[in-house]
């Protein structure tokens, strides 16, 4: 159509479409030298020729590289594939079911294991040793740590009073636990004082040395330093205790009071056995006592 408009013998002719002129387009400057060349070069030259234009033709495309897996910050470990469908919360609870798996605990020590000492079981006492209960107590038993054990007692309240009755040597004979025991601690504090008990018989400790033992611990004097930990304003108090007990003596007042204070003094008017408890399994044992209103007439 173009070439109509602009030719004059064509019955399409505009005379006012302007006419584009010629626009020389650049030379190629020639692939070889302008020098002549044999037949045998020019025969060469359009052999290869064809190849050059075909494999500028069939460039290569490059295809979409695969993305490699990322590598761990740990050094020498590559994380594990993860396919495209993964969520990220997948891959979390992958990778920590996979560390918890790491750290398991053995279920044998390892070789060569040291391990300590195992306490044995806990004995049971004898109830008369135990804290009054009146599911697991016979009777209630009656020991004042200021007197001698002969003075212990049970006592039960009826309608014709309190009757007391005195231990038998049966009573006092009873082994102190339900297995064989020779030796135990027991352990007493209170305010500034603190008293370590021991009992010991091969033979097997029973409920008259348990009680005898106590005894003798709080018959003892007190000593030089046992008295500098009596504090100043508290020494009336003690001296009142003192007092009372030597009044309530078997002997005569004086000649216990020549004696001079003991450690039951130092209990004041707490001295009514309670019982042994055992606060850790296989421990020492805990003496308790309480008070009571003193009785003066015995």
């Amino acid at each position: 159509m173009f070439k109509t408009k602009h030719d004059i013998g064509s019955p399409n002719y505009n005379l006012n479409t302007p006419k584009i002129p010629p626009k020389a387009l650049p030379q190629s400057p020639p692939l070889t030298s302008p020098r002549s060349f044999s037949r045998a070069e020019h025969r060469s030259f359009t052999m290869l020729k064809p190849s050059l234009s075909g494999s500028i033709s069939r460039a290569h495309t490059p295809k979409p590289s695969t993305p490699l897996p990322l590598k761990s910050i740990l050094k020498g470990k590559t994380s594990p594939h993860r396919d495209s469908y993964e969520s990220d919360g997948e891959v979390a609870a992958a990778k920590k079911g996979s560390r918890n798996n790491v750290y398991t605990v053995p279920n044998s020590p390892p070789q060569h294991a040291h391990l300590g000492p195992m306490k044995g079981p806990a004995l049971n006492l004898h109830w008369k040793l135990l804290p009054y209960h009146p599911k697991r107590s016979k009777r209630f038993l009656h020991f004042d740590v200021a007197f001698p054990t002969h003075d212990i007692e049970f006592r039960q309240n009826s309608s014709y009073g309190v009757q007391r009755t005195s231990l038998s040597d049966a009573d006092f004979d009873k082994s102190a636990a339900d297995e064989k025991l020779v030796k135990m601690t027991i352990n007493f504090q209170r305010g500034p004082f603190e008293w370590d008990i021991d009992v010991k018989r091969d033979k097997g400790i029973r409920v008259r040395d348990v009680f005898e033992a106590i005894y003798a611990a709080f018959d003892a004097p007190l000593t030089p330093h046992e008295k500098s930990l009596i504090p100043h304003h508290r020494r009336a108090v003690y001296e009142e205790a003192f007092r009372l007990r030597c009044k309530l003596a078997a002997g005569l007042p004086i000649v216990e009071q020549r004696k001079g204070w003991k450690r039951v003094d130092m209990l004041l008017h707490e001295t009514l056995f309670r019982g042994l408890t055992q606060p850790k399994s296989g421990g020492d044992w805990v003496l308790n006592l309480s008070g009571s209103v003193p009785v003066y007439d015995r």
